[in-house]
């Protein structure tokens, strides 16, 4: 079980890394990121326009369905195929779709696919927030695209595991049949919801805070190409860690859109067990990464005149 729902937390989730304002990424070559404030983004020219918001969308959608296919498709394999993915293989996979969604969008969206970066962002001022709203409904319709697609290639994988474990669909047993490969749940052998929400909290935070670290242009500590990586690896040392507690979640757009799927599929009101935790948990987590990055070191990196 506990495999089950560390395999559900990919944030990065996941992951996600951030995108600059549209006005200063005309100015000033900021980076942006998936999950991130101006950090994975690659430098652009004075002279390159500024995608449309119709293509940041699709890049969303598609970045963070990336992330759902890869992630929560491992963990689907191992709880309905058997594929026998221990922990580290679970959050490597989970790492690596963070990179490579990150690799495929952040050069039009700035690849945030993550409504915590997304909310994160905006609240330190490296975002708008008026495309807040366009880009978090980007996202969950993304996740919840391939959620669905996961749900119709593994459904006779789960129908087959829930009469071996005689669980009714619907009943508040049946969250072990979907926890962590769509909608997740804490870990109550080892945490309550309090404890679930402070652990997303924490993690998130932890994931936003590396990921503005690895895209601040002032420190220039780490070359453009090999962020997205970083992210990713973060994101799997955060899920090898708390994924057994409670999934790793980090990012609301992954959890709600298929937790969504679990709704329509005949899980009713057991798929939506602790959706809070995942869905404010991380918001709270990534505003309070951001910020202390930008408090607490950000200050120092700044070059001088």
């Amino acid at each position: 079980m506990s495999l089950v729902v560390a395999g559900g937390g990919a944030i990065l989730a996941y992951s996600s890394v951030a995108r600059c304002e549209a006005s200063k990424l005309c100015e000033a070559s900021k980076l942006d990121d998936i999950t991130e404030p101006t950090a994975l983004k690659p430098a652009a020219s004075p002279a390159e326009s500024v995608p449309s918001l119709t293509s940041r969308l699709l890049a969303e959608a598609i970045g963070t369905a990336i992330i759902v296919t890869g992630g929560c498709g491992a963990v689907s394999a191992v709880k309905y195929a058997a594929s026998g993915m221990g922990l580290f293989g679970v959050a490597s996979v989970w790492g690596m779709s963070v990179t490579l969604a990150v690799y495929a969008t952040r050069a039009v969206s700035g690849a945030h696919l993550n409504p915590a970066v997304t909310v994160a962002l905006c609240a330190t001022g490296q975002s708008p927030v008026e495309e807040a709203a366009p880009y978090i409904g980007a996202q969950c319709l993304g996740a919840f695209v391939a959620g669905a697609i996961n749900y119709t290639i593994f459904s006779s994988g789960i129908i087959a595991m829930e009469a071996t474990s005689s669980l009714v669909r619907g009943s508040a047993a049946s969250t072990a049949s979907f926890a962590g490969a769509f909608g997740m749940v804490p870990n109550t052998a080892v945490v309550g919801a309090a404890g679930a929400f402070l652990a997303e909290v924490w993690m998130t935070a932890i994931l936003m805070f590396m990921i503005s670290a690895i895209g601040d242009a002032d420190a220039n500590s780490v070359p453009a190409g090999a962020q997205p990586a970083l992210v990713g690896a973060t994101v799997a040392t955060l899920i090898s860690t708390f994924g057994p507690v409670t999934g790793c979640g980090m990012n609301p757009a992954r959890d709600l859109g298929p937790r969504l799927v679990t709704l329509l599929t005949g899980w009713g009101s057991a798929s939506l067990t602790a959706w809070y935790v995942y869905t404010f948990g991380p918001v709270i987590g990534a505003v309070l990464g951001a910020i202390a990055y930008q408090e607490l070191i950000a200050p120092s990196t700044k070059k001088n005149p």
